[in-house]
């Protein structure tokens, strides 16, 4: 009588191929989980310049041109681990992702929009991020010049 105890060579082959099935399944949905965690940066650097461009909007009810009317350094001068450059634009704040960003997001561009309600312009402003439209009764201010595909976008920048 044999007594033997253990796996045979074709259950371990069988359980190996269950794993790496599992991992090409797991393995490309986290390189894109990463990717949209490196948009964070983009992010917080945007709040922070929306702050610039809300303020300078409340006070002259028109939206700054570019940078220096924003009260903010030159576009080179707003950088950071994933950023190279933020540049406001009419009112648009343009976020260009780079230095350690992964390289699908290499040069990539965010956009933050400002929108004014119709006809009500002192009237509280939205931010519209990538490609988010406005809601109906608002316009979105500046051009959208974000060119990142939206699977690395957070959901509210979809559209």
């Amino acid at each position: 009588m044999n007594n033997q105890k253990g796996f045979t060579l074709i259950e371990l082959m069988i359980v190996v191929a269950i794993i790496g099935i599992l991992a090409s399944v797991a393995l490309p949905a986290y390189q894109v989980y990463v990717q949209r965690s490196e948009m964070v940066e983009a992010l917080s650097m945007a709040a922070t310049i929306r702050q610039n461009v809300t303020n300078y909007y409340v006070e002259k009810l028109v939206f700054p041109a570019d940078n220096a009317s924003a009260g903010i350094p030159e576009p080179q001068m707003l950088i950071g681990n994933r950023i190279t450059s933020v540049q406001v634009d009419g009112g648009a704040i343009h976020v260009t992702l780079g230095n350690k960003v992964s390289q699908p997001l290499q040069g990539k561009v965010l956009t933050f929009r400002p929108a004014v309600v119709t006809g009500s312009p002192k009237s509280p402003i939205a931010w519209l991020c990538g490609y988010d439209e406005p809601v109906n009764g608002m316009t979105a201010v500046g051009d959208n010049k974000t060119d990142l595909e939206q699977q690395y976008l957070p959901s509210a920048c979809r559209g």
